[in-house]
């Protein structure tokens, strides 16, 4: 008996999930903010395409209403349903800035949710009345409009996939609901038809869902690919270009540019395959030494750069990359060193940042003349050579 109810709680358990993620799919949360600045911005332009439609097609539901129904349903409900799509348009055509920020985003998705189902109440209400006041030689062309109408407006909020469901279901479910049950065969097949094609349509929104958030994923992926180092998943020269332009607006920045010495004696004697295992493990030395405030980049065979403000990367950084490195047991068996160019600058432009990058190349240049296994700083005095680990060197 037990395990015939867990089983049950199981099984619930999954079909409860499978109605949420239905309702509420889940998003890689690495491209959450840009599917919702996505969504938003198309929900925007197709939802004022909906508006000015529903606008222009109030006068034709007033003119449709049945003889039998209330003044309600024949004038004020059209009326209403007219401002409230003017109000709508008129809003939509500002610029909400909708593409800056996620949370914005989110709030006009919701609250076009909600303006979306008071729409279709609206227009649930209107045919359902309609219908029930009709002739039955004039009852069939409420369940047309109604679907044209519900199938448009699930397809201009597809972006908001719950927005979809719910116009689609107030708006088909009340008439499916009283075609069943006339007792017409022919509506019957009607009502039928209109679920099938609901049905379909929630299909299709689904996997258009699912191919953009597939879009995001690979773009997503592409331009990692396009900023990183293959080797060492470190950012590369552009990407650190694209950080100290962003970085620099605020504050001045520090760079230092790290060169492993004697790299080409460690290819010849060791082979390549040990050179790479080298620079992975240099460069793992380096992303836990700067931690998430610098911006770490491999920028050319066996050159590596740090950027990131003064207050992010004091001076001292230096000299510990220097003894860090200096101590590490390295694939090759052997102690390793490097040297170091230090240079600071406001980097507001791209000529900016290739000034600072010369500046610390030259002091690079110079730790390298003056012996390697050192850090200079530009137009400053060098700092001590690290002393060796004679531990770590036996």
């Amino acid at each position: 008996m037990f395990q015939a109810y867990a089983a049950r709680s199981t099984g619930m358990g999954k079909l409860g999930a499978a109605i949420g993620e239905f309702f509420n799919p889940h998003i890689p949360e690495e491209i959450r903010d840009e599917f919702l600045l996505l969504s938003a911005s198309q929900l925007q332009v197709q939802s004022r395409l909906l508006f000015l439609a529903l606008l222009l097609t109030t006068p034709t539901a007033a003119l449709a209403a049945s003889q039998g129904a209330s003044f309600w349903v024949r004038v004020v409900t059209p009326a209403a349903m007219a401002l409230f799509c003017l109000l709508g348009f008129l809003n939509l055509n500002r610029d909400l800035r909708l593409s800056v920020s996620p949370r914005r985003a989110a709030r006009f998705l919701m609250e076009s949710t909600v303006a979306s189902s008071l729409i279709a109440v609206m227009c649930s209400a209107w045919c359902v009345h309609s219908w029930l006041g009709a002739p039955a030689s004039e009852r069939i062309y409420y369940p047309i409009i109604i679907a044209l109408g519900a199938f448009s407006t699930a397809y201009c909020v597809a972006s908001a996939r719950i927005a979809a469901i719910l116009n689609l279901s107030i708006n088909l479910v009340p008439m499916t609901v009283l075609l069943t049950t006339s007792g017409s065969r022919m509506d019957f097949a009607v009502a039928i038809s209109l679920m099938v094609a609901a049905l379909f349509q929630l299909h299709m929104i689904v996997k258009q869902q699912g191919n953009v958030v597939n879009l995001l994923c690979l773009q997503r992926r592409a331009r990692e690919l396009a900023l990183s180092d293959p080797l060492t998943g470190l950012l590369n020269r552009r990407a650190l270009l694209d950080n100290a332009l962003a970085l620099g607006r605020e504050e001045p920045l520090r760079l230092l540019v790290i060169d492993i010495d004697h790299f080409k004696a460690i290819n010849d004697g060791h082979g390549h395959d040990v050179g790479d295992q080298v620079l992975c493990e240099v460069a793992e030395r380096l992303a836990i030494r700067a931690e998430i405030m610098g911006s770490v980049a491999r920028i050319g065979g066996e050159e590596f750069a740090i950027l990131g403000t003064a207050a992010e990367l004091p001076e001292a950084l230096a000299l510990a990359i220097l003894i860090d490195l200096r101590t590490a047991a390295m694939p090759h068996g052997q102690p390793l060193t490097v040297s170091i160019g230090i240079a600071e600058g406001s980097v507001g432009s791209e000529d900016d940042w290739r000034d600072l990058f010369q500046r610390a190349d030259m002091a690079l240049y110079e730790a390298k003349q003056s012996g390697r296994n050192r850090a200079v700083h530009f137009e400053a005095s060098p700092l001590p050579a690290a002393k060796p680990d004679r531990t770590a060197a036996a």
